[in-house]
C-alpha cells in the first residue's frame, strides 16, 4: 500500500474483485501518515460504490491503537463517525501478526482470526538500512534535540521520518518542511550573528481524503504545549480545493514543478 509496487498491486487487484471481505490492517507502529489507512478505506468505499458492488463488500479497518488517528479525541471522533457512516467496521486494538493466503485468514496477536478476501496491509515504518548502518541511529531511529533537530554529532542534523525526540515520532511531509526551516535558521544564526530560531513546534496541516470529493483539514501542534493540540475541521469540498492549492505550492517549492 505504501510503495509504488504495492499501490500498483492493489490497483490491479481491484477490477477483479467482485465482492467479499476487505481487511485494511495497520500492522504496527509507527506507520506513515496516521490518517492514511482510514483514507484508504474511505476511498475503497467510494470505488466499490461507483462499481455498484458496495452492498456485496464488507470493509473492516483493523488497527492496534485504541482509536483511529489518536492525536486528540476530537479528531479521532471525526474519523470514527466517517467509518460508521460508510458502514466500515472499526476494529481498534486489533493487531494482525500473520496471514494465510491459502485460507485467506488473518491471525491476530490475541490468538483470534479474521477472514478476508482482499487484504490491504499498512507496513510498520522504519528508517532505511543505510542510515541505521551509519551509526547515527539508536534503536532504529536518529535521536535529536527536538528543539532544533541537532544530533549528538557536531554539525549533524536529522529531519523527517528518520528521527525522534523526547516527545516526537518520525514525521515527514509538512512537518519535515517546518523542521528544515528551523535547521536552516539554526545553521545560519551563528554565521550571520543572529539569534537562534524559535524551538521547533512540531506543527503542520494534514488534509485527509474522505471520498466523494470531500477532504478534511486537521491542524496539529505536537510540541508547543504540554500535550498535542489538533483542530478538527469536518470534510468538505472547500477543503478539497484548498488541498489542491496546498499541493501545488509544495510541488513548486520542493520540486520546482
Amino acid at each position: 500500500y505504501y510503495t509504488v509496487a504495492g499501490a500498483e498491486r492493489l490497483r490491479d487487484a481491484l477490477p477483479e474483485f467482485k465482492g467479499g471481505r476487505v481487511l485494511v490492517s495497520v500492522l504496527g507502529q509507527p506507520f506513515k501518515c496516521p490518517p492514511a489507512p482510514f483514507e484508504g478505506a474511505f476511498l475503497l468505499h467510494e470505488y466499490f460504490t461507483q462499481q455498484g458492488i458496495r452492498d456485496s463488500v464488507q470493509i473492516t479497518s483493523a488497527f492496534p491503537m485504541q482509536r483511529p488517528v489518536p492525536v486528540t479525541g476530537e479528531v479521532s471522533q471525526m474519523f470514527r463517525e466517517a467509518l460508521a457512516a460508510r458502514d466500515i467496521e472499526e476494529r481498534p486494538q486489533t493487531l494482525v501478526t500473520s496471514i494465510d493466503p491459502t485460507t485467506r485468514t488473518a491471525h491476530l496477536a490475541d490468538g483470534g482470526t479474521l477472514p478476508y478476501d482482499l487484504f490491504v496491509g499498512i507496513p510498520i515504518h522504519r528508517a532505511p538500512d543505510p542510515l541505521t548502518a551509519s551509526g547515527l541511529a539508536v534503536d532504529g531511529w536518529v535521536p535529536v534535540d527536538q528543539t532544533n533537530l541537532r544530533t549528538e554529532f557536531p554539525q549533524v542534523y536529522a529531519i523527517g521520518d528518520v528521527c525522534k525526540g523526547a516527545r516526537t515520532v518520525p514525521k515527514a511531509g509538512i512537518f519535515a518542511e517546518s523542521a528544515a526551516r528551523v535547521v536552516a535558521e539554526d545553521i545560519a544564526a551563528p554565521i550571520a550573528g543572529g539569534e537562534p530560531p524559535a524551538p521547533y513546534g512540531g506543527s503542520g496541516i494534514c488534509y485527509a481524503e474522505f471520498g466523494d470529493g470531500l477532504v478534511s483539514k486537521v491542524e496539529v501542534d505536537f510540541l508547543s504545549g504540554p500535550a498535542a493540540v489538533a483542530q478538527r475541521n469536518n470534510p468538505s469540498r472547500a477543503y478539497a480545493a484548498r488541498k489542491e492549492e496546498f499541493g501545488a505550492v509544495r510541488r513548486a517549492r520542493w520540486f520546482g514543478l
